[in-house]
């Protein structure tokens, strides 16, 4: 059996804040549940994103989108491949704690019963160009309800685009 040694100087160089002396002592780090130290590796390739690539991933059409979305889930097969897990199993969060409460929200409502939308659980908002979620429609979720979205007319009006009926619906003030 093989016993792998772990060298502690060499992966202190690998972290550049952890060439800081404090009080004369070499830095001892140990709030990494507030925040992580980053290796240099790390720090090189978030530099070379920003000053590179740096644009949202999954929300354009123009070539940094489309070059970020490449680095994105080519990192997503890496990790994939790491932990032998295949690319679409993996979830990321912005955290520990965001994946936590992601876990803690989906086995309640898995316990609940909840998750599978039905038809008359849906509510209808308006269609808008925001790229983020309304809260309301973060409670819906929530509740095991799902949110469509109704193209509202400048007059007040909406085509109910979902079923192709040509009834027209007065929009809720």
């Amino acid at each position: 059996m093989t016993s792998l040694a772990l060298d502690s100087r060499a992966l202190r160089a690998d972290f550049p804040l952890l060439q800081r002396e404090v009080n004369g002592h070499p830095l001892v780090y140990l709030d990494s549940g507030a925040t992580s130290q980053k290796p240099q590796a790390v720090l090189d390739a978030e530099i070379d994103f920003l000053t590179g690539t740096n644009s949202a991933v999954h929300r354009g059409a123009h070539t940094l989108a489309a070059d970020s979305t490449v680095l994105f889930e080519d990192a997503r097969e890496t990790v994939a491949s790491f932990i032998g897990a295949a690319p679409e199993q993996l979830v990321w969060t912005a955290g520990a704690t965001a994946g936590l409460n992601l876990i803690a929200y989906a086995i309640g409502n898995a316990s609940a019963g909840r998750g599978v939308p039905r038809r008359s659980d849906s509510r209808w908002r308006p269609a808008t160009r925001s790229s983020s979620p309304r809260p309301s429609t973060t409670r819906t979720s929530f509740r095991g309800r799902s949110s469509r979205r109704a193209r509202v007319r400048r007059c007040g009006t909406s085509r109910s685009w979902m079923t192709g009926s040509s009834t027209w619906m007065r929009r809720r003030r």
